[in-house]
């Protein structure tokens, strides 16, 4: 009697649970071709979202300068192309989330400006820009816009 608990004990203790080393090479395999088709997909995921959110942030400034215009009659003087970080402190509730240096502001004058051009560059070297020629998002483009 005492024998058979003995027998039993010893078969519980040489009797180990796991995984072949055969499972686990075809799990790893298994992962390895699901990885292979969930990279591709989603490499080009955070350039897309830049760049949607360049194009809200454009909207948003365009929103901002057209307050400004209804206050002052001119858009914020700028002849020269330089970011938008000069006349950023002008606009009154400018809500953006990418950084004011990010995009390029430039008027038709010095001063009463009437006329104006805020343009992006997205990292694979293309234009989005908003002005009050299009007064809509116009992008992307291959060159650099102009006024």
């Amino acid at each position: 009697m005492f024998g058979v608990f003995k027998i039993d004990k010893l078969r519980i203790m040489n009797s180990e649970a796991g995984f072949t080393l055969i499972e686990l090479v075809i799990v790893i395999v298994v992962l390895g071709i699901l990885m292979s088709m969930a990279v591709p997909a989603l490499s080009g995921v955070k350039n897309k979202a830049d760049t949607v959110v360049a194009k809200a942030d454009l909207h948003n400034i365009m929103q901002s300068l057209e307050m400004y215009y209804l206050d002052e009659g001119e858009y914020p003087a700028q002849s020269t192309k330089a970011d938008l970080t000069t006349i950023a402190s002008d606009l009154d509730d400018l809500n953006i989330k990418n950084s004011a240096a990010s995009y390029d502001y430039v008027t038709d004058a010095s001063t009463e400006a009437q006329k104006y051009l805020i343009s992006y560059e997205a990292a694979s070297d293309e234009f989005y820009y908003i002005s009050t020629a299009e007064s809509s998002l116009t992008g992307p483009v291959d060159t650099v816009p102009s006024l």
